[in-house]
């Protein structure tokens, strides 16, 4: 059975972005079984500690309720290189617990922090983030990301950020990459373009 999972940050006892989180579990239970209940997500997330250090909770559910919940300081990944790597039968529609693809796909990073995945001919996300690229006036996302993460929902709502189609030939005509989701806020993890390591 497809198992899944919501990566919600807690700050201050408060999880952050928490409908957006609950709207995707839903759709993706509903998905794969459309008559079932919605959980309360909430609920499950009253045991977090308090804290005043960034909560990393994961709560694992599948069609027929949660299966685990777990708390843990957050600690921010380095990242301060990029490699490119195509893959273009990569699906991962759905936030599952299945990181096999995606995994394999960072074994071929290299010397470099992580990989910047591409499908299609056109850029999508990192191993564990979305990402904007910024051009000197705004800040644009790959218009087909692998995930469409929470925090990607909520800058594309506040007029943060701007989907676009981005190949990676065009990465040149940039300045810098942002990566961000669900742990880090926009900002909190740029990398200046020529730190992109091309295929």
């Amino acid at each position: 059975m497809h198992q899944f999972v919501e990566t919600i940050r807690i700050e201050g006892g408060k999880p952050i972005n928490l409908p957006l989180h609950q709207a995707r579990m839903d759709a993706t239970r509903a998905h794969f079984a459309p008559l079932v209940a919605p959980l309360d997500l909430q609920k499950w997330l009253e045991a977090s500690p308090l804290s005043n250090e960034r909560i990393k909770a994961r709560v694992v559910y599948d069609v027929n309720g949660v299966r685990e919940t777990s708390f843990e300081p957050y600690r921010k990944r380095d990242i301060q290189s990029l490699q490119l790597v195509e893959d273009n039968h990569i699906d991962y529609h759905f936030k599952s617990t299945n990181r096999q693809q995606l995994n394999h796909l960072l074994t071929l990073r290299k010397d470099c922090d992580e990989v910047l995945i591409v499908k299609g001919g056109l850029i999508t996300d990192t191993s564990f983030t979305n990402v904007a690229f910024y051009d000197g006036q705004q800040w644009l996302t790959p218009a087909q990301p692998l995930l469409n993460g929470t925090m990607r929902q909520w800058l594309l709502q506040h007029n943060k950020i701007k989907e676009a189609h981005i190949s990676p030939a065009s990465i040149s005509s940039f300045q810098r990459i942002m990566l961000f989701n669900a742990m880090i806020d926009a900002h909190e993890l740029e990398l200046p373009i020529a730190n992109i390591s091309s295929f």
